[in-house]
């Protein structure tokens, strides 16, 4: 019989963390996840919600994909996932090797809409992309960087904000869209303090309103050279990574 996770409930802040796993309250990870909603709205400068945000974690990867088959049999066939209506905000997941980057995935994005209705979709995956990697590493993505450096050098990509602003379908975009989406969100949120307040005003923009001119367009107005920027911010990400790989390959 399909049913939801229920042997053991957490409540940690807005997240209701229902699980078929036996989790002690002050769970590293929940910490980390908890921890993660202040590190979110620090940086965007949002405000905290109280909208509960339902967290469903399986034990079984198997029962957890046949329940989403059976519930919601048109979503994509991923290890965790996003969903929200009009009154709850939920996650579901199950206990593998990578359920923390799936839970930090999956909860910004809950954060972020319990707090702005109307993100674009590319900034949306960008700032979940960015706080997956966890606390401390600064956004940092070493497997987006790499993939965008190789694609980069062997012009299979290019830097394409305006094309990003245009998906409104996570299911339909490619890892290099969610690699470049990352990164745009990277260099915005790391690079300068102007950049950042760029994302800070229209995350309040869309919070207030839930309407604003696109970010590709304000970018052009503020940074006509902003694709070479991006390559340049890619660049030194790349460089800085291939060193601590090389002093880490010395250290062994």
């Amino acid at each position: 019989m399909l049913r939801l996770p229920d042997s053991n409930q957490v409540i940690r802040d807005q997240l209701v963390i229902q699980s078929d796993v036996r989790l002690p309250a002050r769970h590293r990870l929940l910490d980390e996840l908890v921890a993660g909603r202040e590190d979110l709205c620090q940086k965007l400068r949002l405000p905290t919600s109280d909208e509960p945000i339902s967290v469903y974690l399986f034990k079984a990867e198997g029962d957890y994909r046949a329940f989403m088959e059976d519930q919601y049999p048109g979503f994509p066939g991923r290890r965790a996932i996003f969903v929200k209506n009009d009154t709850t905000l939920k996650v579901f997941a199950f206990w593998g090797e990578r359920v923390g980057e799936d839970l930090r995935h999956e909860v910004t994005h809950a954060y972020i809409h319990s707090v702005v209705p109307n993100v674009p979709l590319w900034l949306d995956e960008g700032l979940a992309e960015f706080f997956e990697v966890g606390r401390g590493r600064h956004g940092v993505h070493p497997a987006h960087v790499a993939a965008l450096a190789d694609a980069y050098k062997t012009r299979t990509w290019l830097p394409n904000l305006r094309h990003l602003e245009e998906l409104e379908n996570s299911e339909e975009m490619t890892e290099l869209e969610y690699a470049e989406s990352w990164l745009w969100t990277h260099f915005l949120l790391e690079s300068t303090a102007d950049n950042l307040k760029l994302v800070q005003d229209q995350m309040a923009r869309l919070r207030m309103t839930a309407e604003a001119e696109p970010l590709a367009a304000q970018i052009d107005k503020h940074l006509p050279d902003a694709a070479n920027q991006l390559v340049e911010h890619l660049r030194f990400l790349a460089e800085h990574q291939s060193a601590k790989e090389v002093a880490n390959a010395h250290s062994k």
